[in-house]
């Protein structure tokens, strides 16, 4: 077993190569803090994240609404389509993995 076949060892003060920076205004507020970091390895999504944030899960509603806006609006900037149009494209893949992800937890699926 080499050393990245588990995931015990501590990597806090890590970086690593394709580590974004954390937004500039981050800085200059000291209520600031980090909600999510998250890596694509191996083909999967990986998630390190303050799910209790704000105490309960639905403002992550708002906060991946956010986020969707944010990614639509930096793709447009970058000469990808528009911001309403990549927008829209976002929210199909959503409403539909959503969909999935529902199903996959509904207690009709599930197995006890």
């Amino acid at each position: 077993m080499s050393d990245h076949d588990h995931h015990h060892h501590d990597h806090s003060h890590d970086t690593h190569p394709h580590q974004l920076q954390p937004p500039h205004e981050v800085f200059h507020d000291e209520k600031a803090g980090e909600l999510v970091r998250a890596w694509i390895t191996n083909g999967h999504l990986s998630l390190s994240l303050n799910a209790m944030a704000f105490g309960k899960a639905d403002i992550w509603g708002h906060v991946l609404a956010g986020m969707a806006e944010q990614v639509a609006a930096s793709c447009a900037e970058m000469g990808h389509g528009t911001t309403a149009g990549n927008l829209e494209e976002i929210r199909k893949n959503l409403t539909a993995d959503l969909a999935r992800a529902a199903a996959k937890h509904s207690p009709l699926s599930v197995k006890s």
